[in-house]
């Protein structure tokens, strides 16, 4: 999934005539602390909500382009790149560019989270399970037999380095809810089951899991 696949194309750029005024009712309207200043189809860079709040709703965009903020993706860019460049400058739009440095429109944080939840197969009905191992142990192919062999099969794969221990954290995603058999089996591979999340498990004890999960992890 590529940055142009996720353009949103109702969202306005601003323009250097514009006003204060107009640009702060479009960011209200939008629900966005941030729009692109575009001129002849050239991005200049994002006009943040915070740096013209107090100033005269009379002037033009044009008086604040040096404080645009220079941030933007290629059209073909792999869209992980354009979520982590969101998520550090804490954005809620970006724009995406041509190969030729034309503007083409802007990706919205709301776009990039529906892409983040097909990614990760959010929307699929299983159950997750979160295991701890040394990265040396990481197997995907064994992880996927255990599974298989339990007439299921693993959907996705999320990895992540715990920094307290140097250990790798494993979420593994399997396309059915009741995973008991599952656990049963990777106990007896001596793996070490973190937290599991399952459809077959009450309310309560998905509450439980995550709240021991977010500790664990000091989140």
């Amino acid at each position: 999934m590529i940055a142009a696949e996720l353009i949103t194309n109702n969202i306005p750029a601003l323009q250097p005539s514009d006003t204060v005024e107009q640009a702060l009712n479009l960011m209200q309207e939008f629900h966005l602390s941030e729009l692109p200043i575009v001129i002849a189809q050239k991005s200049v860079g994002l006009l943040h909500e915070e740096d013209i709040q107090d100033v005269d709703l009379h002037s033009t965009i044009s008086t604040y382009i040096p404080l645009a903020e220079q941030v933007q993706v290629k059209a073909d860019d792999f869209f992980l790149s354009a979520l982590k460049m969101m998520q550090h400058r804490k954005l809620s739009v970006l724009p995406v560019l041509k190969e030729a440095g034309d503007y083409i429109g802007v990706i919205t944080a709301v776009e990039l989270l529906q892409a983040v939840s097909k990614y990760n197969a959010v929307t699929e009905p299983g159950g997750v399970i979160i295991l701890q191992m040394t990265p040396n142990n990481f197997s995907i192919s064994e992880l996927g037999r255990i599974v298989e062999s339990n007439d299921a099969r693993i959907i996705h794969v999320n990895t992540w380095a715990n920094t307290s221990t140097g250990e790798l954290m494993v979420a593994i995603k399997i396309n059915k809810p009741d995973i008991q058999d599952i656990l049963a089996t990777l106990e007896r591979y001596e793996y070490n089951v973190v937290q599991y999340f399952g459809n077959n498990l009450t309310e309560d004890a998905l509450k439980l899991n995550f709240d021991h999960l977010m500790n664990y992890l000091k989140i």
